[in-house]
């Protein structure tokens, strides 16, 4: 497997997107050469304080150190946006293969989410955060997914300004009322499913039975929306399918940036200008236990994603190679709700949204 060559998966500096215009069109051009070659790319002086990402991750840990039973509290499923809560290893499922991770969605709290059958908040409440030792829990997130989705604002213009669209584009059209969710992801060694070496605790061990024949921590797939940015701890695992062959490259931890990928979204609306990337996470086999945190900013569930107005311009060097899973995401003629619900009941068949018609 080859290791990362930093020319090929770029680190943009984005501060020059807070300057003057002259900023935001050097990284626009920069994006765009990213967007075209790999669908991912690293940024740095992103402007998210490291010591809310180290908040996010010590309160993180604390959660998923706890006993399944007590994660298991808030399982996906209870509130009335049935994606969002936990989900124990083995529940993730990954064009049919079990993911071997552990995880919680989250997104901003809205009305209506209390299922009165279970009657189950989305977050712990601050007596459950002192009562489990994870005080800060549910403030750590909806402090992150704040700034995060100011950032996600700021490249979605960058990627505007890149398409030689006006840079409100996509927020008119697309994001004045964005799908946002977050993740909080935990991959447990299984070196040797035992102890885990530090801090005492069994990593959880789903039915053996669901193994794949060949083990990953995340299969290969593309994200769905518009924009992933990733924050990373140093365990590593994240790999990118090359723009040269079928092989995959890893993509490390760096220090101080976020990975960042387009997803199938940018992909429909530009067709195939610029291509969502496959990628997937390694089996983690490395005796450390391995905490990543993507962001996801979408398209407004109710929009529906259309070509954008000067794809004539572009069309010359546009590409739509036939996609791994046989599915044409250029034929899709619908809402995004509809494209993410019929993903996400593939994804979490435990969970799948049981009712028919809109959103709630």
């Amino acid at each position: 497997m080859n290791n990362i060559d930093i020319e090929k998966l770029p680190i943009i500096d984005v501060s020059l997107l807070r300057k003057d215009e002259d900023g935001k069109k050097q990284i626009a051009k920069e994006i765009n050469k990213a967007c075209k070659e790999h669908g991912f790319f690293y940024i740095k002086n992103h402007g998210v304080q490291q010591e809310l990402i180290d908040q996010l991750q010590s309160v993180m840990k604390k959660f998923f150190s706890l006993p399944l039973e007590t994660k298991m509290k808030w399982k996906m499923g209870l509130t009335n946006r049935e994606w969002l809560g936990f989900f124990k290893v083995g529940q993730e499922i990954t064009y049919g293969q079990v993911d071997w991770k552990e995880g919680c969605y989250y997104s901003t709290e809205m009305e209506g989410d209390i299922n009165p059958i279970h009657n189950v908040p989305l977050y712990p409440s601050s007596e459950e955060e002192e009562q489990y030792q994870i005080q800060g829990f549910k403030n750590a997130i909806l402090s992150y997914i704040e700034k995060l989705t100011e950032l996600s604002h700021q490249l979605i213009e960058a990627i505007s300004l890149s398409l030689n669209l006006p840079q409100d584009y996509f927020f008119k059209n697309y994001t004045y009322d964005p799908f946002v969710l977050m993740g909080l992801l935990h991959y447990p060694s299984f070196h040797h499913n035992q102890e885990e070496e530090d801090g005492g605790t069994k990593s959880p061990n789903p039915d053996e039975s669901k193994k794949p024949v060949e083990q990953f921590g995340t299969g290969q797939h593309t994200d769905w929306g518009l924009l992933t940015i990733l924050y990373q701890d140093d365990v590593g695992g994240l790999q990118v399918k090359s723009k040269d062959s079928d092989e995959y490259i890893d993509a490390p931890p760096i220090p101080g940036t976020f990975v960042c990928n387009i997803g199938d979204m940018f992909d429909k609306m530009t067709g195939g200008y610029y291509l969502s990337n496959l990628h997937r996470v390694k089996y983690n086999r490395t005796g450390r236990d391995r905490f990543s945190i993507p962001f996801f900013l979408d398209p407004c569930l109710y929009s529906i994603p259309k070509l954008i107005p000067n794809y004539d311009d572009l069309s010359e060097f546009a590409d739509k190679p036939e996609r791994w899973d046989k599915q044409n995401i250029h034929e899709f003629d619908g809402t995004y709700g509809q494209y993410f619900i019929k993903k996400i009941g593939r994804v979490f068949p435990d969970y799948v949204y049981k009712k028919s018609g809109e959103l709630v």
